[in-house]
C-alpha cells in the first residue's frame, strides 16, 4: 500500500512527497497558497506590488518577523509559547536607544539590548520550568511589566537620536547585495538549524516537547532545556526589536506591537505544533513569507488595519484547525497500521497456526 504522503506517478514509479518536502503536505499547501497570493496581488496591484522597492521593503519586514518567529518556535517546540516577545522587542529597542542617546557606542547598545532579551527569556524560563507557572500567566505578566518599565524609562515617549552606524548596518543599509535585515535573518536561520539539527540540545528540545515524562526517564534535564528554550526566544525577540528600531529610527515600548500574534501565527502555519514536539525551520520560513506577502498586499490594497487583524486571526484559527485535522488523520493511520501489524504477528505465532 502506498503511504499517505506518497503518490503513484505512473505504474512502477512512485513519487515520495517527503523527499521534496520533508514537512509533508502542510509545507506544500503553504507553498501553493504563497504562490497563489503572489500571483493574485501581482495581477490585481500590478507594479505597486511587484516593484523592486516594494520587494526590498517586504524582505526587510519579513526578516524581522522571521527572527522573532524562530524565537517563538523554540518556545512552542518545548510545549509552551511566549506572549512577551513584542514587549521584549520594545524594551530592547528602548534600552539601546537610550544608551545611544546618551553617547554609548552602537556595539555597546546592541549588546545591552540582546543581554536584556537573554535575561527576560531566562526569567520566563525559570518561572515556567522551575516554578511551574503556566506559560500564559508568566509571559503575560512579563509583557505587562516590560511595557510599563520601558514607558517609565522613556517617559512615555519615543526615543530618538540613534547612531547612524546602527541604523545603517541593522536597518536601511546593505550587507553586500543583501538588505541588512536579511543578512541578520540568514545568520539566525543558520544558527537555529545547527541547534535543532546538529546538536544534542536540539534533540532534547523536541523530546521535551513530545513527552516530558519520557524525557525525564531518558535522563534529559527537562527544566533546564525548557528554560534555555525561553532564553533563546528572548534573545531573538530582542534582536528583532533592534532590527525594527534601526529600520524606523526610534526606540519605543510599543515598537513590537502585534508581533506576538504574528510570530505565533507564522510558526503554527509553518507546521510548528502547539503543544510541542514538532516543527521545522523551513516551515517557519514559509509561514513568515505567507504573512509578509499577505500583509503587504493588503496594505497596498488599502485594507484598513482592523480588517487585517481580523484576517490574521482567521488565518491563525484556520491553520490550527487544519493542523489538528492532519494530526488526527496521522493518529488514525498509525493505529490502523499498528493493528494490522499486530494482527499479522498474532496469526503467525498462534499455537494453532500452521508451521
Amino acid at each position: 500500500m502506498v503511504d499517505s504522503e506518497t503518490s503513484a506517478v505512473r505504474p512502477g514509479v512512485q513519487f515520495n512527497l517527503t523527499r521534496v518536502f520533508p514537512g509533508g503536505r502542510a509545507e506544500l499547501q503553504i507553498l501553493v497558497a504563497l504562490v497563489v497570493l503572489v500571483g493574485y496581488f501581482t495581477v490585481s496591484q500590478g507594479e505597486m506590488f511587484a516593484d523592486l522597492t516594494n520587494l526590498d521593503n517586504m524582505s526587510r519586514e519579513g526578516s524581522i518577523l522571521l527572527v522573532v518567529s524562530i524565537g517563538q518556535m523554540f518556545a512552542l517546540v518545548v510545549g509552551g509559547f511566549d506572549l512577551s516577545v513584542a514587549a521584549t522587542m520594545g524594551f530592547a529597542s528602548t534600552i539601546s536607544a537610550l544608551l545611544m542617546q546618551n553617547g554609548a557606542a552602537p556595539g555597546t547598545a546592541i549588546a545591552a539590548g540582546i543581554g536584556c532579551g537573554a535575561v527576560i527569556g531566562a526569567v520566563n524560563g525559570v518561572l515556567i520550568a522551575y516554578f511551574k507557572i503556566s506559560p500564559f500567566v508568566a509571559t503575560l505578566g512579563m509583557l505587562t511589566f516590560l511595557t510599563g518599565y520601558a514607558n517609565l524609562l522613556a517617559g512615555g515617549q519615543s526615543v530618538s537620536g540613534l547612531d547612524p552606524v546602527f541604523t545603517k548596518y541593522l536597518g536601511s543599509g546593505e550587507w553586500g547585495v543583501l538588505p541588512a535585515g536579511v543578512g541578520v535573518a540568514i545568520i539566525v536561520l543558520v544558527v537555529a538549524w545547527v541547534i535543532t539539527a546538529r546538536l544534542r540540545f536540539g534533540l532534547y528540545l523536541f523530546a521535551v516537547g513530545g513527552s516530558t515524562e519520557a524525557s525525564k526517564l531518558a535522563g534529559v534535564p527537562v527544566a533546564a532545556v525548557q528554560a534555555a528554550a525561553y532564553c533563546l526566544c528572548g534573545v531573538l525577540s530582542a534582536l528583532a526589536g533592534l532590527l525594527l528600531s534601526a529600520r524606523v529610527g526610534i526606540g519605543q515600548a510599543a515598537l513590537g506591537l502585534s508581533y506576538d500574534l504574528l510570530s505565533i501565527a507564522a510558526a503554527v502555519i509553518g507546521g510548528v505544533v502547539i503543544g510541542g514536539g514538532a516543527g521545522r525551520l523551513f516551515g517557519v520560513v514559509l509561514g513568515v513569507s505567507l504573512f509578509t506577502v499577505l500583509t503587504t498586499g493588503l496594505d497596498i490594497s488599502a485594507v484598513d488595519e482592523f480588517t487585517q487583524q481580523m484576517i490574521t486571526g482567521g488565518v491563525l484559527v484556520l491553520a490550527v484547525l487544519l493542523a489538528q485535522t492532519q494530526a488526527r488523520r496521522r493518529v488514525r493511520l498509525n493505529r490502523t497500521s499498528s493493528a494490522g501489524s499486530e494482527s499479522t504477528g498474532d496469526t503467525s505465532t498462534h499455537p494453532g497456526a500452521p508451521t
